[in-house]
């Protein structure tokens, strides 16, 4: 490799290093939310405790399979908005956040209503009756958290496409803080309210992601940043062309998303018919997996938006580095999350819940978790770079096939009848995920030296970035 490749390696590291970081810290609040939730009821003292850590790990594992279809979608946003900076098209940026944004209140409302259905019919999961109704009430209250949820993505995403993604990060952070200051008012009673146990973190979750999303629209259209791509917002613009481009790359991402997650909540059904106890450990860790599972997230973001560049300025020796640094950035840091898991794991568990019959199950499980991340990391950054490439139908089939013909019912098998109980849902688990992250990024490998990749344009060549 010659000095100047390494140079341009080493330049697109540390502006990889800088795009992830913001984005990765906002992806990690945004799941925080149910993180802190499980947590702070988890600690409520004996039985009460365990039931209501099943019971919110059960229906946030539950809100998110329903949510992630959304998330999948308005993350589209981003690489769209990155290829129309990348064309120096400045007027379809703001034509594409006009779109998203009007598009998430009808995605929002959706979902709403299908969480609120499906709270209708919960008895269908088949968990034990006291899990079952904490669960809805905890699940009633955070549905109507979709609409300012689904907003602020939109908003976020187009954020993050202009690589200005600090204020995201920001605005996160305060509204963790909100959610963790009315958790501790409404989980526990304290300065003159009653305890609502867990229902009332799902009222601290609804006031802080309105107030996200409140945040982050004012800033948007106040700062003096984003006014050069947003036309005037009072005038009638066409953006029925745009919405559609979001919801043609972005909603088979959401349906892989959905698909994954679906994977995550047939296993919390299995573990759920075993006992309360082993439905609580399983949570603890799919709750460990959901943080760092967004610190790939944030990577794979980056990726996209990195990926959808280089795509608008057709240089072809750019979109490969730029996926190789994705793939070998995401690596790096699930290793060094391994490592703090082997380290620190059995502390981390310690601070959702101490009962014994939780902690028997959950330790030996973080030896699994391991190998897991590892394969959860890779398949979330090969979703990212192929979206950034346009590519979505295919990988969406690749996760169909990994996570229900091979992940879910080699779960199932294993835990039923190999007689491996919760270990057995999880190592399944773990093999759906590497086979998925091993088709999704030789894809993207494929695509990115096929010779019609650039839509039969003449790539860009600069003196920076040589084919």
């Amino acid at each position: 490799m010659s000095i100047k490749r390494v140079h341009l390696f080493y330049r697109d590291i540390l502006k990889m290093l800088r795009l992830s970081l913001p984005i990765i810290i906002a992806q990690l609040g945004s799941v925080f939310f149910g993180i802190i939730d499980t947590i702070m009821v988890g600690n409520m003292s004996g039985k009460i405790g365990k039931d209501s850590l099943a019971a919110a790990g059960f229906a946030n594992t539950l809100f998110f399979l329903i949510a992630c279809v959304g998330i999948g979608i308005f993350a589209a946003i981003a690489p769209l908005v990155a290829k129309a900076k990348g064309s120096k098209n400045k007027h379809e940026c703001g034509l594409i956040f006009y779109g998203g944004m009007k598009m998430s209140f009808l995605v929002g409302a959706i979902q709403t209503v299908v969480l609120l259905v499906i709270c209708h019919f919960f008895w269908i999961f088949d968990q034990k009756p006291e899990v079952a109704t904490l669960a809805v009430s905890y699940l009633r209250v955070i549905a109507f958290s979709t609409v300012p949820m689904m907003f602020f993505l939109a908003v976020k995403n187009f954020s993050d496409g202009l690589s200005f993604t600090k204020p995201a990060m920001i605005i996160t952070i305060i509204g963790l803080v909100i959610n963790v200051f009315f958790n501790w008012i409404l989980i526990y009673g304290n300065l003159g309210f009653s305890g609502m146990g867990l229902y009332g973190s799902g009222l601290a979750t609804l006031v802080a992601r309105v107030v996200m999303a409140c945040f982050m629209i004012i800033y948007v259209l106040e700062s003096k940043f984003f006014q050069q791509y947003l036309p005037n917002v009072l005038a009638q613009h066409p953006t029925t062309i745009f919405s559609k481009k979001i919801l043609k790359l972005g909603f088979p991402s959401g349906m892989m998303y959905f698909f994954e997650m679906g994977a995550f909540f047939g296993v919390a059904v299995i573990v759920g018919r075993i006992s309360t106890g082993a439905l609580a450990a399983s949570n603890i860790i799919l709750s460990i997996a959901t943080f760092t599972y967004m610190l790939a997230a944030g990577v794979s973001f980056a990726g996209a938006i990195s990926v959808g560049s280089a795509m608008g300025v057709r240089n072809r020796a750019k979109i490969l580095r730029e996926g190789k640094i994705s793939i070998g950035l995401v690596v790096a840091l699930m290793l060094v999350s391994s490592l703090l898991l082997m380290l620190f794991g059995t502390n981390i568990i310690h601070l959702y819940n101490k009962e014994d019959d939780v902690l028997q199950v959950a330790l030996p499980l973080l030896s699994i978790f391991i190998f897991y991340q590892l394969a959860d990391g890779l398949q979330a950054v090969g979703v990212g770079i192929l979206r950034g490439l346009s590519d979505v139908n295919i990988p969406t089939l690749m996760a169909i096939f990994s996570y229900w013909i091979i992940g879910l019912p080699l779960s199932y098998v294993l835990s039923e009848f190999f007689w491996l109980g919760v270990q057995g849902a999880w190592i399944g688990l773990s093999v759906g995920l590497g086979i998925s992250a091993i088709l999704l990024t030789t894809r993207f490998f494929i695509l990115a030296k096929r010779d019609n990749l650039m839509m039969n344009e003449k790539p860009v060549l600069t003196i920076e970035e040589p084919q």
